[in-house]
């Protein structure tokens, strides 16, 4: 009897745990059980306007810029302009002694005369061939009197264009081998350079931007392009700037095959200054209204077709699209889908690998 007792006791007791779990546990592992999967982060097709920048990082330089230098050598005898200093086209920068440019003209100023006086004797009573041969003296010696002209002029150092001195790359007292004088351009070396004419010309408050833009980018690039340019110097303020000139041949940047560009900055601000670091932004291409997805929804499958996820009736279905602007967060979507439509921004698939943006089509 008292084991039937202990026994229907214990059944009891047994029975009220398993109602007490029931009640409290089974709502637990019924919600674990029916709980809905999660949502993955979705983006709509939509109607969207775009560009496409390229990017590049330089140094600011002074437009315009010139070299200067004398065109035949010499020795300084004086500089009449210095650093910061406006001048006019026209204006004497510098002159060389011109000791044996004097001596040579009044040796073949002399020898003109001498000629002539020649020339007048033959004629009073020579030959033909007198004559002829005294002339030809007078020829040869006017040359030579006028290269001595030239030479001596060349000792006047004169600025070409109107400008700011930008640099005095010389001093009194120095030798000075002849030189060319004419615009720093593309192709020539002096790309990133502040110039190493004798004197260096240029504006003094419009300004250029030199930068490196990758193989990728450099075929995008027209002159006329609109950018804007930020300086290191001066955060928060961007200068508008138009794309002007396009190196034509490749420099190796750290191996690395890169065009450089010029971007005239079209407003100007007195704190800019040579050689400060800046970087561009190009729009290469733009589109509007198109009908546009984020471009990490994108991805290609095995066979290379470009595809995004459909997100429908709860899951991801792999939907081939064809492309055409590719930007750094949209994509221009020509075919394969409608407004409207649900994307997956992490999709099943693999992610697109980066690429140069394609023309629109």
């Amino acid at each position: 009897m008292r084991r039937q007792t202990l026994l229907r006791r214990l059944l009891i007791a047994g029975g009220v745990i398993l109602v007490v779990a029931i009640v409290v546990v089974g709502p637990m592992v019924l919600a674990h059980v029916t709980r809905p999967k999660p949502t993955p982060a979705l983006a709509s097709v939509a109607r969207e306007t775009f560009s496409v920048v390229a990017s590049a990082s330089g140094s600011l330089q002074n437009a315009n810029r010139e070299d200067v230098n004398f065109s035949i050598a010499g020795q300084v005898l004086y500089i009449y302009v210095q650093a910061n200093q406006a001048v006019t086209r026209g204006q004497a920068l510098a002159k060389l002694n011109d000791s044996n440019q004097q001596a040579e003209l009044s040796f073949t100023g002399a020898s003109v005369n001498a000629a002539l006086q020649a020339l007048a004797q033959a004629r009073a009573g020579g030959t033909a061939a007198q004559i002829a041969a005294a002339y030809a003296q007078v020829l040869n010696a006017q040359a030579l009197f006028l290269k001595a002209q030239h030479d001596e002029a060349a000792t006047l150092l004169l600025a070409p264009e109107s400008g700011t001195i930008l640099a005095v790359n010389g001093q009194v007292g120095n030798s000075v081998s002849a030189g060319s004088t004419g615009p720093l351009v593309p192709g020539a070396g002096n790309v990133g350079s502040a110039g190493n004419g004798f004197f260096v010309i240029g504006s003094g408050s419009s300004f250029v931007l030199w930068a490196p833009f990758s193989q990728a980018d450099d075929v995008h690039l027209l002159a006329g392009q609109a950018g804007i340019v930020t300086v290191d110097a001066l955060p928060g303020v961007s200068f508008p700037s138009k794309l002007t000139l396009i190196e034509p041949s490749a420099t190796q940047v750290n191996g690395v095959p890169e065009y450089y560009a010029e971007s005239t900055l079209t407003t100007t601000d007195q704190r800019l200054r040579n050689g400060q670091t800046a970087a561009v932004n190009v729009v290469i291409a733009s589109v509007k209204n198109a009908l546009s997805v984020p471009t990490q929804a994108l991805f290609t499958n095995a066979s290379g077709a470009l595809q995004v996820d459909v997100w429908y009736l709860s899951a991801p279905v792999a939907t081939t699209v064809t492309a055409g602007l590719v930007g750094n967060q949209l994509t221009q979507i020509l075919s394969g889908l409608k407004q409207g439509d649900q994307v997956m921004l992490s999709p099943v698939g693999q992610p697109l690998p980066s690429s140069p943006a394609p023309s629109p089509t």
